[in-house]
């Protein structure tokens, strides 16, 4: 929790420091901040639709069209095939996926923050 508070506060701290260091106007970085936010966000809901296994029918599809199309050898479909079972790995993707999610979506808030509040300060 306090991961998620800090990185919201540097998210803007960082935003502040452009404001000195970048010889953009305000009303240009404010722009700048919201555009990021945005792409930000939905980078982050696009991560949590994948997460929640929405598309996991077309993912699947296209996975199987890729593996008839590009031959594997054994070793690699042996190797999958123990990182798919791998109890660990597994949960360390989950962890890594998570924590990429959160990040992205606290980053692209503090963006869409600091840029209301830079227009309402023009």
């Amino acid at each position: 929790m306090k991961w998620k508070i800090s990185l919201f506060f540097l998210t803007i701290l960082g935003w502040y420091i452009a404001t000195l260091a970048v010889p953009f106007s305000l009303a240009n970085l404010s722009n700048i901040a919201f555009l990021i936010g945005l792409i930000l966000i939905i980078i982050a809901a696009i991560a949590l639709i994948l997460h929640t296994g929405f598309l996991t029918p077309l993912i699947q599809g296209f996975k199987i069209i890729g593996e008839r199309m590009v031959l594997k050898s054994r070793s690699a479909e042996e190797a999958d095939s123990q990182i798919k079972n791998d109890p660990k790995m597994q949960s360390f993707k989950a962890n890594v996926a998570a924590r990429i999610t959160q990040s992205t979506f606290i980053v692209g808030a503090g963006s869409i923050l600091t840029s209301v509040i830079g227009i309402l300060m023009l």
